[in-house]
């Protein structure tokens, strides 16, 4: 059982109202036009704006009509997303009608920032357990090389500093910038190379907040980690040289990172980093090393590597079109619904996610009608139904009838 809320461990929820403020926007973008994948500063207001915490809470803040959403959107990628809110869509209407709440319509760019906050809000890692951060500090012998609260070892230094700090991230990225010295010693010495477990590095900041000396208790909040400027630290830093998929040189980050929270990331980074310094100097690329915020940024850019998934199969697309019952009302000289070939101009994903959802109470009550079975989607029928619509569209609006 997974503990109670943490990257910023406390943090989180002061997170969800920092996001609210402009000045934290995820940095300007090419002719001012959000990113495929959305900004998720700008998706929290409109999450707020658009009703939803009325009946969703963010980290037990909010609603409780509905789940907690870092709870349902749990390691979901963007078509997972959009196929949950499609299963719980007749719920949602019948709730809202029953409370006289009105049926929120999104606008493509607003469904792309609000899935890419929900997205965004599992970054957040729930606190460390200094229990079991003091577990982690005896068996990786961190007293051996380091002080805290005045006892320990001294070449490493007293870590009693990192205690400021709610985010583990800072000891991380620390321990990466020292890392080669590090392992020089522990090989030195023959004490094993510490190897870090699950959340443990969210445990083992967790415990030297609660040990280590600082005058007044004061907290240090960090800014809040950006994908965008993420990215630019993975390609000047030149990650790609190994972790390039088609390279195959290391493992495929995407995948690596999916689901996984800033801890966890962390913690990944550091248990390949002695052998990546090797693999890197083999291949003249220089270890890299990180300064203020940008490990941070980084581990934000890998999270939400994973988030748009892989691009589905337009002919299992067409499969789950016709299973689901799509055909029999979006077809061409079907008078219930409209021909989808005929009207998909904008065939991106945020477009198409927006389309199903505002229409979504019309053809609620249309199937009522009908009395047939609300369509689910499994885990890979929504990616794959992307695609086939996506195929329909023809440029310049020209159109073509499902097959």
């Amino acid at each position: 059982m997974r503990r109670p809320q943490s990257w910023f461990g406390a943090q989180a929820g002061l997170a969800a109202a920092a996001l609210l403020l402009a000045g934290l926007s995820a940095g300007a973008r090419a002719g001012g036009q959000p990113a495929p994948e959305g900004d998720p500063f700008r998706g929290r207001g409109i999450f707020d704006e658009k009703g939803c915490s009325r009946c969703h809470s963010v980290w037990g803040h909010g609603g409780t009509l509905g789940p907690d959403i870092t709870a349902a959107v749990a390691g979901k990628t963007w078509d997972e997303l959009v196929g949950d809110f499609w299963n719980h869509t007749p719920r949602m209407i019948l709730e809202g009608e029953q409370r006289g709440y009105s049926w929120p319509t999104l606008a493509p760019e607003q469904m792309a920032d609000l899935l890419s906050y929900l997205y965004y809000v599992r970054l957040f890692d729930e606190p460390g357990d200094p229990r079991l951060g003091s577990d982690a500090y005896v068996r990786l012998q961190c007293a051996n090389c380091h002080t805290l609260g005045g006892r320990g070892g001294s070449p490493g230094g007293p870590l009693d500093r990192f205690g400021t700090y709610l985010s583990p991230v800072p000891l991380a990225q620390a321990m990466w910038n020292a890392g080669p010295l590090m392992r020089q010693e522990q090989l030195r010495e023959g004490t094993p190379i510490p190897q870090f477990r699950g959340h443990e590095i969210a445990d083992l900041q967790a415990y030297i907040r609660a040990e280590g000396r600082r005058h007044g208790r004061e907290v240090e909040l960090q800014p809040l980690p950006n994908a965008s400027l993420g990215a630019e630290i993975y390609r000047r830093k030149r990650c790609g040289t190994c972790h390039d998929r088609a390279l195959r040189r290391a493992p495929d980050l995407t995948r690596s990172a999916l689901s996984k929270t800033a801890s966890e990331i962390t913690g990944l980074l550091w248990n390949h980093s002695y052998v990546m310094s090797g693999e890197m100097a083999a291949i003249g690329v220089p270890f890299p090393r990180f300064d203020n915020n940008e490990l941070s940024n980084l581990i934000a850019h890998l999270y939400f590597r994973g988030y748009l998934g892989e691009e589905g199969e337009r002919a299992q697309g067409a499969v789950v079109f016709a299973a689901k019952g799509c055909a029999a009302c979006h077809t061409r000289g079907a008078a219930s619904a409209p021909d989808l070939a005929a009207v998909l101009q904008r065939t991106d994903r945020a477009s198409l996610a927006a389309a199903m959802w505002n229409h979504a109470p019309q053809m609620h009550r249309l199937m009522a009608e009908k009395a047939p079975f609300w369509p689910k989607f499994e885990p890979g029928e929504m990616g794959n139904l992307v695609a086939y619509l996506r195929s329909l569209a023809r440029p310049s609006g020209v159109s073509k009838s499902p097959e």
